[in-house]
Protein backbone atom coordinates (compact mmCIF):
# COMPACT_ATOMS: atom_id res chain seq x y z
CA UNK A 1 0.00 0.00 0.00
CA UNK A 2 1.62 3.65 -1.16
CA UNK A 3 0.89 6.42 1.54
CA UNK A 4 1.83 9.15 -0.15
CA UNK A 5 2.59 13.04 1.50
CA UNK A 6 -0.65 14.37 1.78
CA UNK A 7 -2.02 11.40 3.27
CA UNK A 8 0.43 11.20 5.51
CA UNK A 9 -0.36 14.94 6.62
CA UNK A 10 -4.23 14.71 7.00
CA UNK A 11 -3.99 11.67 9.25
CA UNK A 12 -0.55 13.57 11.06
CA UNK A 13 -2.43 14.18 14.37
CA UNK A 14 -5.18 11.55 14.82
CA UNK A 15 -3.22 8.67 13.15
CA UNK A 16 0.17 7.61 12.38
CA UNK A 17 1.96 6.25 9.66
CA UNK A 18 3.19 2.41 10.82
CA UNK A 19 6.83 1.44 8.66
CA UNK A 20 6.40 -1.83 10.15
CA UNK A 21 2.53 -2.55 8.81
CA UNK A 22 3.15 -0.39 6.11
CA UNK A 23 0.17 0.91 6.61
CA UNK A 24 -1.69 3.66 8.72
CA UNK A 25 -2.95 3.03 11.88
CA UNK A 26 -5.08 4.79 14.87
CA UNK A 27 -3.70 6.67 17.78
CA UNK A 28 -5.17 4.78 20.87
CA UNK A 29 -6.29 8.17 23.71
CA UNK A 30 -4.97 5.30 26.61
CA UNK A 31 -1.70 4.69 24.93
CA UNK A 32 -1.01 8.91 24.94
CA UNK A 33 -2.20 8.62 28.63
CA UNK A 34 -0.07 6.21 29.76
CA UNK A 35 3.42 6.42 27.87
CA UNK A 36 2.80 10.47 29.15
CA UNK A 37 2.42 8.98 32.83
CA UNK A 38 5.33 6.51 32.16
CA UNK A 39 7.74 9.76 30.83
CA UNK A 40 6.42 11.67 34.35
CA UNK A 41 8.41 8.98 36.10
CA UNK A 42 11.56 9.25 34.55
CA UNK A 43 13.20 12.16 35.64
CA UNK A 44 10.38 13.68 38.59
CA UNK A 45 12.26 12.64 40.97
CA UNK A 46 15.57 14.80 39.85
CA UNK A 47 13.80 17.68 38.73
CA UNK A 48 11.96 17.77 42.22
CA UNK A 49 15.35 17.76 44.05
CA UNK A 50 15.65 20.95 42.18
CA UNK A 51 13.09 22.73 42.60
CA UNK A 52 13.53 22.61 46.37
CA UNK A 53 17.16 23.82 46.06
CA UNK A 54 16.48 27.87 46.70
CA UNK A 55 14.99 26.41 50.22
CA UNK A 56 17.63 23.69 50.96
CA UNK A 57 20.54 26.14 50.25
CA UNK A 58 19.50 28.64 52.78
CA UNK A 59 19.53 25.69 55.67
CA UNK A 60 21.75 22.88 54.34
CA UNK A 61 25.58 23.12 56.02
CA UNK A 62 26.90 23.17 52.58
CA UNK A 63 25.11 26.47 51.47
CA UNK A 64 25.53 28.06 48.03
CA UNK A 65 27.74 24.73 47.06
CA UNK A 66 25.20 22.44 47.92
CA UNK A 67 23.89 22.17 43.82
CA UNK A 68 27.47 21.37 42.99
CA UNK A 69 27.12 17.94 45.52
CA UNK A 70 24.01 17.25 44.35
CA UNK A 71 24.75 16.95 40.68
CA UNK A 72 27.86 14.89 41.67
CA UNK A 73 25.22 12.41 43.34
CA UNK A 74 22.93 12.55 40.59
CA UNK A 75 25.57 11.55 38.28
CA UNK A 76 27.29 8.86 40.52
CA UNK A 77 23.54 7.46 39.79
CA UNK A 78 25.05 6.49 36.05
CA UNK A 79 26.48 3.20 38.10
CA UNK A 80 22.70 1.76 36.99
CA UNK A 81 22.99 2.44 33.30
CA UNK A 82 26.74 1.04 33.21
CA UNK A 83 25.32 -2.11 35.28
CA UNK A 84 22.15 -2.44 32.63
CA UNK A 85 24.97 -1.51 30.04
CA UNK A 86 26.79 -5.06 30.97
CA UNK A 87 24.10 -6.73 31.72
CA UNK A 88 22.50 -5.73 28.32
CA UNK A 89 26.01 -7.47 26.85
CA UNK A 90 25.22 -10.70 28.38
CA UNK A 91 21.88 -11.18 28.65
CA UNK A 92 20.19 -8.87 25.41
CA UNK A 93 17.18 -7.02 26.70
CA UNK A 94 15.36 -10.44 28.04
CA UNK A 95 14.70 -8.89 31.40
CA UNK A 96 14.01 -5.58 30.88
CA UNK A 97 10.47 -5.65 32.04
CA UNK A 98 11.12 -6.74 35.55
CA UNK A 99 14.14 -4.29 35.77
CA UNK A 100 12.36 -1.48 34.78
CA UNK A 101 9.86 -2.05 37.57
CA UNK A 102 12.21 -2.66 40.05
CA UNK A 103 13.69 0.75 38.99
CA UNK A 104 10.50 2.35 39.25
CA UNK A 105 9.97 0.83 42.94
CA UNK A 106 13.22 1.85 43.73
CA UNK A 107 12.42 6.11 42.96
CA UNK A 108 8.99 5.39 45.10
CA UNK A 109 10.64 3.80 48.18
CA UNK A 110 13.50 6.85 47.78
CA UNK A 111 11.14 9.64 47.78
CA UNK A 112 8.82 8.58 50.47
CA UNK A 113 12.53 8.73 52.49
CA UNK A 114 13.61 11.72 51.39
CA UNK A 115 9.78 13.42 52.70
CA UNK A 116 10.90 12.38 56.22
CA UNK A 117 14.61 12.77 56.38
CA UNK A 118 16.20 15.23 54.08
CA UNK A 119 17.16 17.53 56.89
CA UNK A 120 18.98 14.91 58.50
CA UNK A 121 22.99 15.95 58.60
CA UNK A 122 26.02 14.24 59.55
CA UNK A 123 30.02 14.52 60.09
CA UNK A 124 32.24 13.67 56.91
CA UNK A 125 35.90 14.11 57.40
CA UNK A 126 35.51 16.77 60.02
CA UNK A 127 32.83 19.02 58.09
CA UNK A 128 28.86 19.03 58.23
CA UNK A 129 26.99 17.65 55.09
CA UNK A 130 23.33 16.97 54.27
CA UNK A 131 24.40 13.09 54.50
CA UNK A 132 21.09 11.52 53.64
CA UNK A 133 19.86 14.41 51.26
CA UNK A 134 22.57 13.44 49.44
CA UNK A 135 22.19 9.77 49.68
CA UNK A 136 19.07 9.22 49.20
CA UNK A 137 19.42 11.46 45.73
CA UNK A 138 21.74 9.11 44.73
CA UNK A 139 19.33 6.25 44.69
CA UNK A 140 16.70 9.15 43.20
CA UNK A 141 19.04 9.58 40.59
CA UNK A 142 19.48 5.94 39.82
CA UNK A 143 15.67 6.36 38.04
CA UNK A 144 16.67 8.99 36.16
CA UNK A 145 20.02 7.92 35.01
CA UNK A 146 18.57 4.35 34.12
CA UNK A 147 16.21 5.70 32.31
CA UNK A 148 17.91 6.93 29.48
CA UNK A 149 18.94 3.42 28.54
CA UNK A 150 15.93 1.18 29.96
CA UNK A 151 12.87 3.06 29.68
CA UNK A 152 13.14 4.59 26.34
CA UNK A 153 13.81 1.41 24.24
CA UNK A 154 11.29 -0.26 25.68
CA UNK A 155 9.28 2.49 23.34
CA UNK A 156 10.73 0.79 20.58
CA UNK A 157 7.03 -2.02 20.12
CA UNK A 158 4.88 1.34 19.93
CA UNK A 159 4.66 3.52 17.09
CA UNK A 160 7.29 6.17 17.37
CA UNK A 161 4.30 9.14 17.62
CA UNK A 162 4.10 7.71 21.47
CA UNK A 163 7.90 8.37 21.78
CA UNK A 164 7.35 12.20 21.57
CA UNK A 165 4.37 11.55 24.19
CA UNK A 166 6.46 10.02 26.43
CA UNK A 167 9.26 13.19 26.02
CA UNK A 168 6.52 15.06 26.88
CA UNK A 169 5.76 13.27 29.56
CA UNK A 170 9.32 13.87 31.09
CA UNK A 171 9.29 17.48 30.39
CA UNK A 172 5.46 17.61 32.53
CA UNK A 173 8.18 16.32 35.00
CA UNK A 174 9.76 19.69 35.28
CA UNK A 175 6.68 21.49 34.92
CA UNK A 176 4.49 20.07 38.05
CA UNK A 177 7.07 20.24 40.39
CA UNK A 178 8.05 24.01 39.38
CA UNK A 179 4.31 24.88 39.49
CA UNK A 180 4.23 23.58 42.73
CA UNK A 181 7.25 24.96 44.22
CA UNK A 182 6.28 28.11 42.82
CA UNK A 183 2.63 28.30 44.95
CA UNK A 184 5.14 26.78 47.73
CA UNK A 185 7.72 30.10 47.84
CA UNK A 186 10.74 30.09 48.49
CA UNK A 187 10.70 32.45 51.81
CA UNK A 188 12.59 35.72 51.93
CA UNK A 189 15.89 36.37 53.30
CA UNK A 190 17.05 40.00 54.65
CA UNK A 191 19.36 41.68 56.92
CA UNK A 192 18.39 44.01 60.27
CA UNK A 193 20.48 45.86 62.27
CA UNK A 194 20.65 44.55 65.67
CA UNK A 195 21.97 46.73 68.38
CA UNK A 196 24.03 44.75 70.69
CA UNK A 197 24.88 45.37 74.86
CA UNK A 198 27.64 47.35 74.23
CA UNK A 199 26.30 49.84 72.14
CA UNK A 200 27.92 47.69 68.63
CA UNK A 201 25.86 47.53 65.60
CA UNK A 202 25.64 44.23 63.84
CA UNK A 203 24.01 42.66 61.16
CA UNK A 204 21.27 39.64 61.74
CA UNK A 205 19.62 37.29 59.10
CA UNK A 206 16.33 37.32 59.24
CA UNK A 207 14.35 34.76 57.15
CA UNK A 208 10.68 33.97 56.71
CA UNK A 209 9.28 30.46 55.51
CA UNK A 210 8.03 29.08 52.68
CA UNK A 211 4.23 28.12 52.37
CA UNK A 212 4.92 24.68 53.31
CA UNK A 213 8.24 22.73 54.21
CA UNK A 214 10.32 20.39 51.69
CA UNK A 215 8.32 17.32 53.36
CA UNK A 216 4.85 17.28 52.45
CA UNK A 217 6.50 18.29 48.92
CA UNK A 218 8.27 15.10 48.61
CA UNK A 219 5.13 12.95 49.63
CA UNK A 220 3.04 14.67 46.52
CA UNK A 221 6.01 14.13 44.57
CA UNK A 222 5.95 10.33 45.93
CA UNK A 223 2.42 9.95 45.08
CA UNK A 224 2.77 11.13 41.24
CA UNK A 225 5.42 7.98 40.67
CA UNK A 226 3.29 5.45 42.23
CA UNK A 227 1.08 6.17 39.54
CA UNK A 228 3.72 6.26 36.69
CA UNK A 229 4.73 2.89 37.87
CA UNK A 230 1.22 1.75 38.04
CA UNK A 231 1.68 3.28 33.95
CA UNK A 232 4.18 1.49 32.97
CA UNK A 233 2.13 -1.60 34.44
CA UNK A 234 -0.56 -1.36 32.51
CA UNK A 235 1.83 -0.69 29.57
CA UNK A 236 3.18 -3.87 29.81
CA UNK A 237 0.47 -6.51 30.84
CA UNK A 238 -3.18 -4.52 30.09
CA UNK A 239 -4.68 -6.83 27.06
CA UNK A 240 -5.54 -3.18 25.01
CA UNK A 241 -2.11 -2.11 25.47
CA UNK A 242 -0.09 -5.11 23.95
CA UNK A 243 -2.62 -5.50 21.05
CA UNK A 244 -1.19 -2.07 20.12
CA UNK A 245 2.37 -3.07 19.85
CA UNK A 246 3.88 -3.63 16.48
CA UNK A 247 5.05 -7.63 15.87
CA UNK A 248 8.53 -6.13 15.25
CA UNK A 249 10.32 -3.69 16.95
CA UNK A 250 12.22 -1.25 14.15
CA UNK A 251 15.69 -2.06 14.30
CA UNK A 252 18.45 -0.87 12.00
CA UNK A 253 19.22 -3.73 10.26
CA UNK A 254 15.79 -4.16 9.64
CA UNK A 255 15.12 -0.97 8.38
CA UNK A 256 14.47 -0.35 4.26
CA UNK A 257 17.61 2.17 3.46
CA UNK A 258 17.25 4.64 0.84
CA UNK A 259 19.81 5.28 -1.45
CA UNK A 260 23.60 3.32 -1.52
CA UNK A 261 27.25 3.86 -1.27
CA UNK A 262 27.97 7.41 -0.32
CA UNK A 263 24.71 8.38 0.66
CA UNK A 264 24.50 5.82 3.63
CA UNK A 265 28.02 7.10 4.46
CA UNK A 266 26.78 10.73 5.45
CA UNK A 267 23.77 9.29 7.13
CA UNK A 268 26.21 7.69 9.12
CA UNK A 269 28.23 10.89 9.58
CA UNK A 270 25.09 13.13 10.27
CA UNK A 271 24.13 10.40 13.15
CA UNK A 272 27.12 10.51 14.45
CA UNK A 273 27.15 14.76 14.48
CA UNK A 274 23.52 14.66 16.56
CA UNK A 275 25.41 11.95 19.06
CA UNK A 276 28.15 14.71 19.22
CA UNK A 277 25.27 17.98 19.65
CA UNK A 278 23.45 15.63 22.22
CA UNK A 279 26.80 15.43 24.14
CA UNK A 280 27.01 19.11 24.51
CA UNK A 281 24.02 20.22 24.97
CA UNK A 282 23.11 18.05 28.29
CA UNK A 283 26.68 18.40 29.28
CA UNK A 284 25.49 21.88 30.16
CA UNK A 285 22.30 21.37 30.63
CA UNK A 286 22.05 18.02 33.27
CA UNK A 287 25.80 18.67 34.47
CA UNK A 288 27.70 21.90 34.56
CA UNK A 289 25.00 24.66 34.78
CA UNK A 290 22.73 22.96 37.35
CA UNK A 291 25.92 22.85 39.52
CA UNK A 292 26.45 26.56 38.90
CA UNK A 293 22.95 27.95 38.95
CA UNK A 294 23.52 29.43 42.68
CA UNK A 295 26.06 31.20 42.11
CA UNK A 296 24.88 32.68 38.41
CA UNK A 297 21.22 33.75 40.31
CA UNK A 298 21.52 33.84 44.02
CA UNK A 299 23.76 37.55 43.57
CA UNK A 300 20.18 38.41 41.80
CA UNK A 301 18.38 37.43 45.14
CA UNK A 302 16.63 34.63 45.92
CA UNK A 303 13.23 35.16 44.20
CA UNK A 304 15.62 35.45 41.13
CA UNK A 305 17.33 32.01 42.23
CA UNK A 306 13.78 30.48 42.80
CA UNK A 307 11.91 31.95 39.09
CA UNK A 308 15.15 30.81 37.46
CA UNK A 309 15.11 27.33 38.85
CA UNK A 310 11.22 26.73 37.74
CA UNK A 311 10.72 28.61 35.28
CA UNK A 312 12.87 26.38 33.34
CA UNK A 313 11.62 23.66 34.40
CA UNK A 314 8.28 24.63 33.57
CA UNK A 315 10.20 25.86 29.38
CA UNK A 316 10.67 21.68 29.13
CA UNK A 317 7.31 20.91 28.84
CA UNK A 318 6.39 23.69 26.73
CA UNK A 319 9.30 22.97 24.05
CA UNK A 320 7.80 19.38 23.84
CA UNK A 321 4.48 20.71 23.41
CA UNK A 322 5.56 23.15 20.81
CA UNK A 323 8.11 20.11 19.09
CA UNK A 324 4.86 17.48 18.98
CA UNK A 325 3.03 19.93 16.52
CA UNK A 326 6.02 21.13 14.27
CA UNK A 327 8.74 19.47 12.04
CA UNK A 328 10.96 17.79 15.08
CA UNK A 329 13.31 16.15 12.83
CA UNK A 330 14.47 19.49 10.92
CA UNK A 331 18.35 19.28 11.59
CA UNK A 332 18.23 23.25 10.53
CA UNK A 333 15.89 23.97 13.58
CA UNK A 334 18.76 21.76 15.47
CA UNK A 335 21.86 24.05 14.95
CA UNK A 336 20.00 27.27 14.98
CA UNK A 337 18.39 26.48 18.50
CA UNK A 338 22.15 25.27 19.34
CA UNK A 339 23.38 28.83 18.69
CA UNK A 340 21.29 30.31 20.87
CA UNK A 341 22.12 27.73 23.62
CA UNK A 342 25.78 28.86 22.91
CA UNK A 343 24.70 32.35 23.22
CA UNK A 344 22.57 31.77 26.36
CA UNK A 345 25.29 29.87 28.01
CA UNK A 346 28.12 32.24 27.68
CA UNK A 347 26.21 34.88 29.93
CA UNK A 348 25.08 31.80 31.94
CA UNK A 349 29.02 31.00 32.88
CA UNK A 350 29.80 34.98 32.93
CA UNK A 351 27.56 35.73 35.33
CA UNK A 352 28.54 33.02 37.62
CA UNK A 353 32.18 33.45 37.19
CA UNK A 354 31.59 37.20 38.07
CA UNK A 355 29.71 36.04 41.27
CA UNK A 356 29.28 37.66 44.06
CA UNK A 357 29.30 41.06 41.94
CA UNK A 358 27.73 40.29 38.43
CA UNK A 359 26.35 42.58 35.65
CA UNK A 360 23.19 44.11 36.65
CA UNK A 361 23.21 42.66 40.25
CA UNK A 362 21.38 45.37 41.91
CA UNK A 363 18.75 46.34 39.44
CA UNK A 364 15.29 45.13 38.20
CA UNK A 365 16.62 44.55 34.40
CA UNK A 366 19.06 41.91 36.00
CA UNK A 367 16.87 39.81 37.68
CA UNK A 368 14.26 39.94 34.12
CA UNK A 369 17.72 39.38 32.31
CA UNK A 370 19.30 36.50 34.05
CA UNK A 371 15.20 34.32 34.68
CA UNK A 372 15.06 34.57 30.85
CA UNK A 373 18.50 33.87 29.71
CA UNK A 374 17.83 30.44 32.15
CA UNK A 375 14.19 29.91 30.80
CA UNK A 376 15.79 30.39 26.86
CA UNK A 377 18.60 28.09 27.48
CA UNK A 378 16.17 25.25 28.65
CA UNK A 379 13.36 25.63 26.52
CA UNK A 380 15.74 25.67 23.69
CA UNK A 381 17.71 22.83 24.59
CA UNK A 382 14.56 21.11 25.49
CA UNK A 383 13.60 20.92 21.89
CA UNK A 384 16.89 20.06 20.68
CA UNK A 385 17.19 16.94 22.90
CA UNK A 386 13.86 15.79 21.76
CA UNK A 387 14.37 16.32 18.40
CA UNK A 388 17.49 14.23 17.90
CA UNK A 389 16.13 11.80 20.03
CA UNK A 390 12.93 11.76 17.16
CA UNK A 391 16.08 11.57 14.61
CA UNK A 392 17.55 8.43 16.01
CA UNK A 393 14.65 6.82 16.31
CA UNK A 394 14.56 5.85 13.08
CA UNK A 395 17.62 4.02 13.99
CA UNK A 396 15.43 1.61 16.09
CA UNK A 397 16.35 0.37 19.91
CA UNK A 398 19.63 1.01 18.72
CA UNK A 399 19.67 4.41 18.17
CA UNK A 400 18.25 5.12 21.54
CA UNK A 401 20.21 2.98 23.44
CA UNK A 402 23.05 5.18 22.18
CA UNK A 403 20.89 8.40 22.80
CA UNK A 404 20.44 7.20 26.24
CA UNK A 405 24.22 6.51 26.88
CA UNK A 406 25.70 9.45 25.31
CA UNK A 407 23.13 11.67 27.37
CA UNK A 408 24.74 9.96 30.34
CA UNK A 409 28.36 10.66 29.48
CA UNK A 410 27.85 14.36 28.34
CA UNK A 411 25.96 14.87 32.00
CA UNK A 412 28.50 13.21 33.43
CA UNK A 413 31.64 15.02 32.64
CA UNK A 414 29.83 18.23 32.93
CA UNK A 415 28.59 17.42 36.62
CA UNK A 416 32.27 16.66 37.05
CA UNK A 417 33.92 19.93 36.16
CA UNK A 418 31.10 21.73 37.88
CA UNK A 419 32.15 20.43 41.29
CA UNK A 420 35.94 20.82 40.38
CA UNK A 421 35.33 24.44 39.88
CA UNK A 422 33.21 24.69 42.96
CA UNK A 423 35.09 22.86 45.51
CA UNK A 424 38.40 22.12 44.59
CA UNK A 425 39.82 24.71 42.65
CA UNK A 426 37.19 27.20 44.43
CA UNK A 427 36.85 29.70 41.50
CA UNK A 428 33.47 30.61 42.25
CA UNK A 429 32.60 32.61 44.95
CA UNK A 430 29.62 33.13 47.45
CA UNK A 431 28.06 36.43 48.87
CA UNK A 432 26.60 36.45 52.45
CA UNK A 433 24.66 39.86 52.63
CA UNK A 434 24.81 40.06 56.40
Amino acid sequence: MEVDENTYLQHKRMKVYSLETNSIVERKWFLDLLTCMFGVGAWILVNSLYTQLPLLVQSAPEGWNLPSYLSIAVQIGNVGPLLYGAWRRKYGNRYDRPLTIAVLTSGVASVFLMAGFYDVTGSVFGQMHSVVLCALTFTMALVGCTSSVLFIPSLARYPDIYLVTYMVGEGISGFVPSAVAIVQGVGTTTCRSVVGPDGQISKVKSTTDALFSSGPFFVGIGAIMCASTVSYLCLEYLPNCKREKIRTPPDVDGQQTIGVGSADNRSHRLDVSLLAVQGVIVFFANGLLPSIQSFSCLPYGYMAYHFATNLSNIANPVACFFAYYTNRTSKTVIYMLCSVCLVSTVYMLMTAFMSPSPPLRNSTTGIVLIVFIWVLFFGCASYVKLSIAAVLRNKGNRGLYLYGCITQIGSTLGALIGFYLINVVQLLKSYEPC
